[in-house]
């Protein structure tokens, strides 16, 4: 299995090896995130991100694996990560729920082993009660901004027409914190929170592979 683990790791190595030269190997850091996000999450994260910047590395890796955590640190950590002047890369090994989906949309890229879920982003108690409106109402503008971040893509489709859509589209990516956000494109009935396999988040733009 750790062999399975290293492999995936290589192909996303060669995804940055792709983008950056093919003459040059890549400076690469990991960052493993796999507790519960918190303070000491947080701080692990910003001192890796720092590392990144004085080793000029040319891409980092968030090695993911967390059921969320704290959402006043999770903003903490996609606020850096969307301002990082550095590609991104998250590697779901497994979970990226609640505040770890947060923190994985605000990457570059997603990728996401065989198995791996993301998705359920409401806000919860300690009890794992939903939060009232309030919170709730915050988290899907947060969740949105966050997917708005990454912009728009143009392709030419199978009839030579141009279309225009959205990296992450952030009504799925609200949809993912509130059941009432009614998404016909993944044939959503507003019942219930989003969340994605890995198959399902390639479908729908929320995993590169």
């Amino acid at each position: 299995m750790e062999k399975f683990y290293h492999r995936i790791i290589f192909f996303i190595i060669a995804a940055i090896i792709c983008q950056v030269s093919v003459l040059a190997t890549p400076v690469v850091k990991i960052i493993p995130l796999k507790d519960e996000v918190g303070s000491t999450t947080w701080r692990y994260v910003q001192k890796g991100l720092d590392e990144a910047k004085l080793d000029k590395a040319d891409a980092v890796i968030i090695h993911m694996n967390t059921y969320g955590g704290a959402v006043d640190y999770a903003d903490s950590i996609r606020t850096a990560i969307i301002n990082f002047e550095i590609p991104i890369y998250a590697f779901i090994d497994n979970n990226a729920a609640s505040a770890g989906a947060l923190i994985a949309i605000a990457c570059d890229s997603i990728y996401m082993r065989n198995g791996a879920n993301i998705g359920a982003a409401t806000v919860v108690n300690g009890t794992g009660e939903a939060m009232p409106d309030k919170y709730q109402s915050y988290m899907r503008s947060m969740i949105r901004a966050t997917a708005q971040s990454h912009g728009k893509i143009t392709r030419i489709d199978a009839n030579g027409d141009t279309i225009t859509r959205w990296m992450r589209d952030p009504l799925i990516a609200e949809a993912m914190v509130d059941p009432r956000t009614s998404v016909p494109e993944i044939g959503d009935d507003s019942t219930r929170v989003v969340s994605f396999t890995a198959l399902e988040a390639m479908q729908y733009g929320f995993c590169e592979a």
